[in-house]
């Protein structure tokens, strides 16, 4: 499995990764979400995923230091982002 290791800031806290949008698989690579000039996340709301959404367990290796959601089944699932750390959200 490929990904990226967080990285930290100056007081050792990680930065927050996300499973990758373009990926066929999830969780197959993981990209660091970014912040724009204004300390502020950046987003994408246009963009899509190209795998089926899958519950994970917040446990599971694969995804440690991935930003998890809970879904509106209750079920956890990672943030998802562009290659650019843009993370992906619905404003619908």
């Amino acid at each position: 499995m490929s990904s990226k290791n967080a990285l930290k800031d100056p007081n050792s806290v990680a930065t927050l990764l996300a499973v990758l949008n373009t990926d066929a698989i999830q969780g197959t690579n993981k990209v660091r979400i970014a912040i724009n000039s204004s300390n502020e996340i950046l987003v994408d709301t246009t963009s899509t995923i190209s795998f089926t959404m899958i519950p994970v367990d917040e446990k599971d290796d694969n995804y440690v230091g991935c930003w998890l959601f809970q879904g509106s089944d209750g079920n956890p699932y990672p943030a998802v982002a562009t290659s650019a750390g843009a993370l992906l959200v619905d404003v619908s």
